[in-house]
């Protein structure tokens, strides 16, 4: 039998239908399952009973469609749904954070309307009263005019449809779509209209969306959507060594199911973290491998809650799951050294939102490194001190510092995604520590004594012009041309000079000569006795170097430097 999941449908729609009838019901649910978009939503109606299988399909699998293919296409496909399937939709679509979204309740219900009677039907006989009451109290009025309706009537375009409740819609786009919604609620259930048209004259529209919004969290409950100051604990700090330690307890081996099937969408993302994927495609026991894929769903819609992101926003809900697939990852790469035997025990260990809690935390703790650096004696715990950082150093100690630490990658901030970005911003903490310790014990400078320095004359005009390297090149710049290394502004008349001893040149552009590379090194492999401090040292000097190669080495011998358009160097003209 062919496996659903390297199944090719013919491109010929007959041969096609007669490949999906082939397959038995359960495969060709699998096939749906692992189809997308178009690709779905046309397997879906190849079958001669397409209702079964889409009220087979989870909720959120139902979502995913109409997100991925458009709403207006898939009108037929929501006709067939069971009411649970389109409550959720409405869910996910109605709400923005905690009030209602008028454009698209009224886009929502445009669209029950094209699906047919049948299916408004369906809604207005599944659907909660309150919920009912709080759409049509947004969008009409309702009165009662006993005693004088027939003359009122004559005198205001009021809308009714027993000659006792008055409707006034707010608009004419609310007419169009809550007058049919209106007549076929008033045919198939007149007492409960009699019963809604009293509750709109009588609810407050506040109490009806806090209830609205109550019930609404509920249903969401049961497909795992906790409310936010639960989603939030997915962010508090463990303290990794405890997981190794086994201080920390494992909790429940089993997580607890969710009230409705969960999507398998989310699982399509397990590349974005590819150690953790390999280790859970190392799983063989059914048992585990199911509660590691119900705990994961949980884990991402916690995420997505704790991100606050709008449910009906599919790139941000893939953002959240990519983000917890990231630290999932990095959490799992640490436990278990980045061996897979180790991480197989570690899954069966640990519940998956512990994995994700120990990887974020490995981040926490690299912010209290920065904050220990911004708070030390150089930076003097004054932020706005981080602009003498260069790019991309002030971005990578910003992205650190926040609230979540991010990783600067390529120009945006990012995730941290592994061990190796870990380490990565270890490092450069190491190095910012270091650079800014030799800094102020070998040249006296601190952020303090730029700010109380005499500027005038010099490019740049103030200290926020002013680097990490500016200083490094400056007093350089000073030792090379007066013999002594500190930070003092160079005169514009010895630029020249000074080229002239950094510069060789090398098809028309200036080169650093190796000797002054060379020399520096030596120099500072001769005050700094710390190999790692020094290994840091060596490495920001080769980054001044070529800052300094790539900022004037470009300019011809010939021509004079303008101070106001260089960076670098302190210059006085």
């Amino acid at each position: 039998m062919t496996n659903p999941s390297l199944l090719t449908l013919p491109e010929d729609p007959e041969k096609a239908r007669q490949v999906f009838h082939s397959l038995p019901v359960e495969s060709q649910l699998e096939f749906i399952l692992k189809s997308r978009g178009k690709e779905r939503l046309h397997a879906l109606f190849l079958s001669d009973d397409p209702e079964t299988l889409i009220q087979s399909l989870p909720e959120q699998e139902i979502f995913l469609t109409v997100k991925e293919v458009g709403e207006k296409d898939c009108l037929e496909l929501f006709s067939l749904t069971t009411p649970e399937q389109f409550q959720y939709l409405l869910d996910l679509e109605f709400w923005k954070r905690d009030q209602l979204d008028p454009k698209k309740v009224l886009h929502w219900m445009e669209i029950l309307l094209e699906s047919g009677e049948k299916k408004m039907a369906q809604f207005i006989q599944s659907s909660d009263p309150e919920f009912i009451a709080l759409i049509l109290k947004r969008f009409l009025r309702v009165t009662t005019l006993e005693g004088e309706y027939t003359e009122t009537m004559d005198r205001l375009p009021l809308y009714t449809l027993d000659q006792f409740y008055f409707i006034d819609f707010k608009g004419v786009e609310a007419r169009e779509v809550f007058e049919p919604f209106l007549k076929v609620l008033h045919r198939i259930d007149s007492e409960g209209y009699r019963r809604l048209m009293e509750g709109l004259i009588c609810e407050p529209e506040s109490e009806l969306e806090e209830t609205g919004y109550r019930l609404r969290n509920c249903r969401l409950n049961d497909y795992g959507f906790p409310d936010f100051e639960e989603a939030l604990e997915i962010y508090q700090f463990i303290r990794p060594d405890s997981l190794l330690k086994g201080e920390e307890a494992p909790g429940p081996r089993d997580a607890e199911p969710l009230k409705r099937e969960g999507s398998i969408y989310y699982l399509t993302f397990q590349n974005e973290g590819p150690f953790f994927s390999t280790v859970l495609s190392m799983m063989d026991d059914p048992g585990e491998l199911d509660r590691l894929k119900q705990e994961i769903t949980s884990l991402c819609n916690k995420a997505i809650v704790a991100e606050a992101i709008d449910l009906s926003n599919l790139s941000g809900m893939e953002r959240a799951v990519k983000k917890a697939y990231h630290y999932l990852n990095l959490g799992l790469q640490y436990l278990s050294g980045e061996e897979e035997d180790r991480a197989l025990k570690t899954l069966q260990m640990h519940p998956i939102q512990k994995v994700f809690q120990c990887g974020v935390s490995l981040t926490l703790l690299l912010r209290g490194k920065a904050s220990a650096i911004l708070n030390g004696p150089w930076f003097g715990r004054n932020r706005e001190h981080l602009v003498l950082l260069d790019t991309p150093h002030f971005e990578k100690m910003e992205g650190v510092l926040r609230k979540r630490p991010a990783f600067y990658r390529d120009g945006a901030f990012d995730d941290f995604k592994d061990l190796r970005d870990l380490k990565e911003t270890e490092r450069f903490l190491d190095s910012i520590e270091g650079i800014v310790r030799f800094l102020g014990e070998t040249l006296k400078v601190s952020p303090q004594s730029l700010k109380e320095m005499d500027w005038s004359g010099c490019d740049p005009e103030e200290w926020r012009g002013i680097t990490l390297s500016t200083l490094f090149l400056t007093a350089l710049a000073n030792q090379v041309l007066l013999g002594t290394f500190r930070f003092e502004p160079i005169q514009k008349i010895q630029l020249r000079d000074l080229f002239s001893h950094f510069f060789r040149e090398d098809q028309g552009k200036g080169v650093i000569k190796m000797e002054l590379r060379n020399g520096l090194r030596e120099w500072l492999r001769s005050i700094e006795k710390d190999p790692q401090r020094r290994e840091h040292l060596i490495a920001f000097q080769d980054f001044c170097l070529d800052f300094f190669e790539e900022t004037f080495g470009k300019i011809p011998p010939a021509e004079e430097v303008d101070p106001r358009f260089v960076k670098g160097l302190l210059i006085r003209s």
